[in-house]
């Protein structure tokens, strides 16, 4: 299964989601009257301690707006994503509310599950998602990446902000770009928590606005 468009009525693996050139974007009304944010390129103790927290974070689950470019074509979708320690489960559904994936991690295996039923696997996200979907989802490192925090496996480079969060992140050759966050109840405390994220590895550009935590 490939995303492509224009959406049918009836959602069938030739087609994918509908192109919104102006989705998701920032409006850059005024902007040109904000100061810059203040980065520095080390982590602080704030930093630190902010990242020890989160990594600890056994379990989450969100809802977001997700788009995609990749070969010159972009898509939007909906996205509802429960993550545990031993299991991540993640629906992408296209902008009409039909489920076009299913997307289930094991310890063991990663299997998708298209929207007529059939179940496809493989040993990582990564490569699933670009033989059946055309673009790959990191979702090993999503789940670090979408706290505003680098997972523990790989080196990483980042410049931080005032408050702990990252402005930006370089890890397993993604880019990440964090646009905004906001005070969030997570976990019975309130953190910092990223509600708009850039990812973009060679001509794979991936756009995440989070709804609900």
């Amino acid at each position: 299964m490939r995303l492509s468009q224009p959406l049918p009525r009836r959602w069938r693996p030739s087609a994918g989601l509908r192109i919104l050139s102006c989705l998701l974007s920032m409006s850059a009304v005024g902007c040109s009257t904000l100061p810059a944010p203040q980065t520095q390129p080390a982590a602080s103790s704030d930093a630190l301690s902010r990242t020890q927290r989160l990594q600890a974070t056994q379990a989450f689950a969100l809802e977001a707006k997700l788009a995609v470019q990749y070969a010159g074509k972009g898509y939007t979708a909906r996205m509802a994503w429960q993550h545990e320690a031993q299991l991540d489960t993640m629906r992408i559904f296209s902008p009409l509310g039909q489920q076009v994936a299913l997307i289930q991690r094991t310890a063991q295996t990663v299997t998708l599950t298209d929207q007529n039923g059939k179940l496809h696997s493989a040993t990582d996200t990564a490569s699933l998602t670009e033989q059946l979907l055309g673009w790959r989802l990191p979702l090993a490192g999503l789940t670090q990446w979408i706290l505003g925090i680098p997972h523990a496996n790989s080196p990483y480079q980042a410049n931080y902000l005032a408050h702990g969060g990252p402005a930006n992140l370089n890890q397993d050759q993604w880019q990440i770009d964090y646009d905004g966050y906001r005070q969030t109840a997570f976990n019975g405390a309130l953190e910092q928590l990223p509600y708009n994220i850039k990812l973009q590895q060679q001509e794979v550009r991936l756009k995440l606005v989070i709804q609900h935590w």
